[in-house]
């Protein structure tokens, strides 16, 4: 998912907004944006209406617009008009918005299911050895696992870790926890926080 986080500073006061859409791929965004331009025409493009009729679309061509490095007056359509020209406060017009890529929507885990790999990797580990075993939590994943499978995957093998992981979740199971984390997600979303 895309997230927009939209900050509006006025005389002091500030707020935050936050926006999530799905992210598209380019060439379904391309396939969207033709059906928009073939139903309403070009000049759907610079309505500010744009950004509440096709909020989806909208935000992800201003992601694209952003990887590419490319000039758009896409990000003016999402700033308010003002009214009164002449009564302008010059403070109304501070206006940030940040866009970031979400790979991962950590409100869809669920505590049944148990957290993904990789936020068991980003959790740091108690020096003392005592206290490490004291926290051992059995309805988790094993944190040596979490390295072995780092390790093969660092080796460019990938049928170690997953053999690794449906032995580790069969035995979660039989402690009643079911896993519903994809087995690639786990493993690739484990990668790209240990590895890069």
């Amino acid at each position: 998912p895309l997230q927009d986080g939209k900050e509006q500073t006025a005389n002091g006061t500030s707020h935050k907004t936050s926006l999530t859409v799905p992210y598209l791929n380019p060439l379904v965004l391309r396939k969207e944006l033709e059906n928009i331009l073939t139903q309403e025409g070009d000049i759907a493009l610079i309505k500010p209406e744009f950004v509440d009729e096709h909020p989806i679309i909208y935000w992800n061509l201003l992601w694209l617009m952003e990887r590419i490095e490319s000039k758009t007056h896409l990000p003016e359509l999402c700033l308010p008009v003002p009214s009164d020209k002449e009564h302008i406060d010059p403070l109304s017009k501070v206006k940030t918005v940040h866009i970031q890529c979400l790979w991962d929507n950590l409100s869809l885990h669920t505590e049944a299911s148990g957290p993904p790999m990789y936020l068991l990797y980003r959790e740091t580990q108690p020096t003392s050895p005592l206290i490490k075993a004291l926290l051992t939590d059995h309805a988790q994943l094993n944190k040596n696992v979490i390295q072995q499978i780092i390790s093969a995957i660092r080796c460019n093998d990938f049928a170690t870790p997953l053999k690794r992981l449906a032995n580790e979740r069969h035995k979660l199971k039989s402690n009643g926890l079911e896993r519903s984390h994809s087995f690639y997600r786990d493993i690739l979303f484990l990668a790209l926080t240990a590895i890069g």
